[in-house]
């Protein structure tokens, strides 16, 4: 058996370090629905691709995902009434 070089032994460890994240990340997010999965693995910092990969669908679904969540989660905005505009005006 040849030595393997400090490249190779460093890919071999990414790689199971990689694999052993999604692991981890399936396991978390076996009994949630889609959306919420996509949610905890956005906040926990994990980029739209990998979210992706891991759920079994496409960086766009996982981008229209977090932004309906982002706006379902904005304040609504309630519109203001001026109180003057409820008093009826005298007649002349």
């Amino acid at each position: 058996m040849s030595p393997m070089g400090n490249d190779d032994v460093l890919l071999r460890i990414d790689t199971k370090l990689d694999q052993m994240l999604k692991l981890a990340a399936m396991q978390v997010t076996a009994n949630m629905k889609q959306t919420q999965a996509i949610q905890m693995l956005n906040t926990a910092g994990f980029d739209r691709k990998f979210i992706a990969e891991l759920l079994g669908t496409t960086p766009n679904t996982v981008s229209v995902t977090l932004a309906k969540a982002k706006a379902r989660q904005r304040p609504r905005e309630i519109p203001t009434i001026d109180p003057a505009s409820l008093v009826p005006s005298p007649k002349e």
